[in-house]
């Protein structure tokens, strides 16, 4: 009797096979997600640079036909905190405020610089939010980190008008505005938020200052809170470097960041004395937001730092450099570069980049 041939596969043999093909899918989407992360730093490191580029470039182009540089950055983010309910970030002219922790965890120690709202009591909403959604929401709340750890390499200052320093009228001010920096939106707002209870169009933003509002949600999302505009005065808060903790961030920048050795009054436990001993410039910090005047003019898409998951603020940064009075004559302010929203430089982001693909 003929017995008849079996062309299949064993189970054993099966089950080896299976095993192999799962082993080299494994191998493969290990790989690729790698791939995937060193293309997002390489993308980073290029977004830094491109910004850079445009934004000298548009500058350049404004002198060479003697244009006002007025309003050129207007709407970019301040990157301050706002207290929920209507404080505001003004403090006394001429001052500042470190700290490595802007909030306490039960609302928020503000103003600040922005970490996310921390309390759904901060919360207003033209479409209600229910019950159920309330513990969803103070949850997303305190899952958004904001700015993260580079937070706590920024300060608060607040601006001056008209101050006598070594002989030259200091008007920080009006230098930020030749600048094109006179409004800036702050974060977290509550009367900013898309609410039933509060009508822009009769605020004194819109009546006195005729400014857009921006921003609106819950803030969930650093990248979607909400927002609201502010015209630069005396002693409004400006986000600026600490220069203890980003002497590397000024170096890369290409600004002059003095030797400290044996000089008299430098106290890293009050980065101030830095700038009162002329070993480095104040450099302001303002995010490239959705609403600014820079993005929607010379940026077809809003560049985001897609290193970073949505709980981070992932908006560039624009740095801008002001002469602090010590060994010069007034504030003038220039474009000093771009910092992604972690404090990489485009050396920094370059370096991350090509670390990860060893």
């Amino acid at each position: 009797m003929k017995r008849l041939q079996r062309n299949g596969f064993t189970l054993i043999e099966l089950i080896i096979v299976i095993a192999i093909v799962a082993i080299v899918t494994a191998l493969a989407i290990g790989k690729f997600a790698d791939v995937r992360k060193i293309s997002a730093l390489r993308a980073n490191a290029v977004n830094i640079k491109n910004i850079d580029r445009t934004v000298r470039t548009a500058i350049a182009t404004k002198e060479l036909k003697g244009e006002s540089m007025k309003d050129m950055f207007a709407y970019c983010e301040s990157l301050v905190d706002c207290a929920p309910g209507g404080g505001d970030a003004v403090g006394a002219p001429g001052e500042y405020a470190w700290s490595d922790a802007w909030y306490d965890g039960t609302g928020g120690v503000v103003p600040g610089i922005y970490c996310g709202i921390k309390a759904t009591a901060a919360l207003e909403n033209a479409s209600g939010i229910g019950t159920g959604q309330i513990a969803e929401l103070s949850q997303a709340h305190e899952q958004n980190v904001g700015l993260g750890a580079f937070a706590a390499k920024l300060g608060l200052y607040y601006l001056r008008e008209n101050v006598k320093v070594q002989r030259a009228t200091i008007n920080e001010v009006s230098s930020l505005d030749e600048a094109g920096i006179r409004i800036v939106s702050r974060h977290n707002y509550a009367n900013a938020q898309a609410s039933s209870t509060w009508n822009w169009s009769a605020s004194v933003y819109q009546t006195r200052y005729n400014l857009h509002s921006t921003g609106g949600g819950p803030g969930a999302r650093p990248d979607l809170s909400a927002a609201y505009p502010v015209v630069l005065t005396n002693g409004c808060a400006v986000a600026i470097l600490n220069p203890v903790k980003c002497e590397a961030i000024y170096r890369d920048l290409g600004l002059d960041f003095a030797s400290t050795n044996d000089v008299a009054g430098i106290s890293a436990a009050s980065p101030e004395t830095y700038f009162e001993k002329g070993i480095c410039q104040r450099v302001i910090v303002l995010g490239l937001g959705r609403d600014s005047e820079i993005n929607t003019k010379y940026f077809e898409n809003l560049p985001r730092n897609e290193t970073l998951d949505k709980t981070y603020y992932r908006n560039y940064l624009l740095c801008f450099a002001m002469n602090n009075g010590t060994g010069n004559a007034g504030t003038l302010v220039k474009f000093a570069g771009v910092i992604d929203s972690q404090g990489n430089t485009w050396k920094g982001a370059q370096y991350n980049a090509d670390w990860a693909a060893k």
